[in-house]
């Protein structure tokens, strides 16, 4: 099989494809001949054509991985991409083309119908994607969530992946799932609302070899949020301190943990940066969105990541329901007073099926009837998408720290192209709040 990942953004960072990564591992320890091409390195239909030509495969699986940015006003949309990425293949060759990856999970029937594809696994890929060499199974098969034993990647990654060493930065998912109840968030509906996680050492070992094999230094720890099990996350840096090696690896976190010296650990195994998963300051407004946690937990997590001497982002959504100007300035003077090294802040929330949001915009009639929401819908507050974009700029005012992804189309910006290409072994934000 052939594995096509097809995610091009660049924007904020490349992001390397670990769903084909574990895919293809799966697909390996089955005995089956696997190769991964990255349209994100590739970018030449001429040379897809040459892989697909050279590889000769039984099937072709394409993985989809965001359906836009989410980032209003400046909506990128890629599934016209996808579209003409399934046509290009069918001109190509005739074997049969099954799809997977967080987008299709979300949207299968819609995308199935929309790019004309053979088959799809809705949900994990590992132990699915090989039912379709079957015969008698159905178009869309649901993946499952099983036990991530089996997650690895492939023993042989720079052959089976050739694209491999052109990546910087690694991903490793140490686990899966949500506990979370955040209005907005498709995780618990991607990867479950319990946390699987993979063996701590075997983690560790797969950086170690990474670390020795291929000279990768630089890590980005995947899982939704790295503390979501407090007790794993430990074990994890405790048997990554134990490798003695000199990497480096960055995380999202919720900004609540049960002990500060957790950072200290973090910083003590080559954590050297970490972005929250903060949402908010308002304290109506955390209420408003479900998390979990307070403005006391923020304030605690963000000075004791100082203290560890480690960078620090918090990522905010603006324009929640019951937003309102006050709690927007609310927002933005708690990180006038925690002084991160950066702030990410969307505007709007991006509305997918199954979500607490999407029951309340239907339920406030703000979606037309029969909305699939395959083509983006944002939520915003009473106060419409113009007033929330003039309150938050005004409230945010000339903070340099301050970043709004959908502004304007950053990726096509080639200033922003030069600091990725000048900065690229760290996060951008890491650069923008310099």
């Amino acid at each position: 099989m052939l594995l096509i990942a097809s995610n091009t953004e660049s924007f904020p960072e490349p992001v390397f494809p670990i769903g084909a990564v574990y895919v293809a591992g799966a697909l390996q320890r089955q005995s089956a001949r696997v190769m991964i091409t990255d349209l994100g390195t590739l970018r030449s239909v001429r040379q897809l054509k040459k892989d697909i030509e050279a590889f000769r495969p039984d099937c072709i699986g394409v993985s989809l991985r965001n359906i836009d940015n989410a980032a209003y006003p400046a909506v990128r949309y890629y599934v016209p991409s996808y579209v003409r990425l399934i046509k290009s293949i069918r001109s190509f060759c005739s074997v049969p083309v099954i799809l997977g990856g967080p987008a299709f999970s979300l949207f299968p029937e819609e995308i199935a119908a929309c790019l004309g594809a053979d088959a799809g696994v809705k949900g994990e890929s590992e132990k699915a994607v090989q039912a379709f060499r079957e015969p008698g199974m159905g178009k869309i098969v649901a993946g499952g969530l099983s036990g991530l034993e089996d997650t690895a990647f492939p023993k042989n990654i720079h052959e089976v992946f050739p694209a491999f060493r052109r990546y910087r930065t690694i991903g490793v998912q140490t686990a899966r799932g949500c506990t979370g109840g955040c209005i907005y968030c498709t995780y618990p509906r991607l990867e479950g609302n319990w946390i699987r996680s993979r063996d701590p050492e075997i983690v560790a070992s797969e950086i170690q070899r990474l670390f020795r094999d291929f000279g990768k230094r630089d890590f980005f720890i995947v899982d939704s949020l790295f503390n979501a099990d407090e007790n794993h996350m430990v074990r994890v840096l405790e048997s990554i301190a134990a490798l003695n090696l000199p990497i480096r690896f960055s995380c999202y976190l919720r900004p609540k943990v049960s002990d500060p010296g957790i950072f200290a650990l973090m910083k003590s195994s080559g954590c050297v940066a970490v972005d929250f998963g903060t949402d908010t300051g308002s304290p109506s407004m955390l209420a408003s969105l479900r998390k979990p946690f307070s403005r006391e937990d923020i304030r605690a997590a963000s000075l004791a990541c100082r203290e560890a001497g480690m960078d620090f982002c918090h990522s905010l959504i603006l324009g929640g329901p019951l937003e309102t100007p006050e709690t927007l300035k609310e927002t933005v003077r708690l990180m006038d007073e925690l002084s991160p090294s950066a702030i990410v802040a969307m505007t709007g929330i991006r509305i997918y099926p199954g979500t607490g949001i999407e029951r309340m915009a239907r339920d406030e009639g703000i979606l037309a009837q029969g909305d699939t929401l395959l083509d983006p819908r944002f939520y915003f507050p009473s106060m419409g998408p113009h007033a929330l974009l003039k309150c938050a700029y005004e409230a945010v005012g000339s903070r340099r720290s301050w970043f709004f992804p959908g502004k304007r189309d950053w990726g096509a910006a080639l200033g922003f192209r030069t600091v990725r290409f000048l900065y690229r072994r760290r996060p951008l934000w890491r650069v923008l709040g310099e």
